[in-house]
């Protein structure tokens, strides 16, 4: 108060005058706060409508399966959920060296090094994988993708094997695990361990998801958005089951979609 009444407050009308002055100036900071609230919740409101309107425009431009969509949103929700609940969220690249075989081989033996390598990091994170609870492990949106040659803050590096056929990830991990150093810092420095001896994997990008958790499970799913991979043939989802926690490695034959995470 001292910045509005300099002297000695002697007298009682200059005390009954600061009395009234300060109740202003802090009903006037609680209008403001309740401003900028409101206003802040407008411009939220107005940012995901613009979201959804420009969603709808992708999905009609690209004639989106709005099966497919249905899918893809719900795997937003579980992004959303788990971040909500503490967990982090990286998107993981997955390039590869060239495969043999058909596109169906070659994605069934992505999936293959992609279940080691998240297998290899459960033990990173937890003492006793077998026994925790499916819910409370880290969570790994595996999808295959194909290269896009534009100019994208979020792109991956360029991809020439395999005719640009790739692997991206969306790994959330709980904030509770064994790791005493960010998941990004992790893999860069265990990256030799991760790639493993057979060098299938030619190197690992992990890095913390900046844009919103919407734009970026589109970011991962826009070629099965596009409907250039089917939606059965790319996704992996992990953990599947109990048996698949271990270092042994798997075929994946069926979609994950029986797999249900509680909170």
């Amino acid at each position: 108060m001292s910045g509005h009444f300099r002297g000695n407050w002697s007298s009682t009308s200059n005390s009954t005058t600061a009395k009234q002055t300060a109740k202003t100036d802090n009903s006037n900071q609680s209008n403001r706060y309740k401003f900028n609230q409101h206003e802040s919740e407008i411009d939220h409101a107005g940012q995901s409508t613009k979201s959804n309107r420009q969603i709808h425009e992708y999905d009609r431009i690209c004639r989106v399966d709005p099966v497919t969509r249905q899918l893809v949103d719900g795997y937003t929700q579980l992004v959303i959920d788990r971040v909500n609940d503490g967990w982090s969220c990286h998107l993981m690249t997955f390039p590869f060296v060239q495969l043999p075989g058909p596109r169906g081989a070659v994605i069934l033996a992505m999936k293959d090094e992609i279940q080691r390598v998240y297998s290899t990091f459960l033990t990173r994170t937890h003492r006793k994988t077998r026994t925790t609870p499916a819910d409370e492990l880290p969570i790994l949106i595996g999808i295959a993708d194909l290269q896009v040659y534009k100019r994208d803050p979020m792109s991956s590096p360029l991809i020439l094997c395999n005719g640009g056929l790739h692997f991206h990830g969306l790994l959330m991990v709980p904030p509770d695990t064994r790791l005493d150093i960010p998941v990004e810092d992790h893999f860069r420095d265990y990256q030799d361990m991760y790639l493993g001896k057979h060098r299938l994997i030619t190197g690992l990008d992990v890095r913390p998801v900046t844009e919103t958790h919407e734009r970026a499970v589109d970011y991962v799913f826009k070629t099965t958005l596009r409907g250039r991979v089917s939606y059965d043939d790319g996704i992996l989802l992990l953990p599947r089951a109990r048996d698949e926690l271990g270092p042994a490695r798997m075929r994946e034959t069926e979609p994950s979609s029986d797999l249900v995470f509680t909170r």
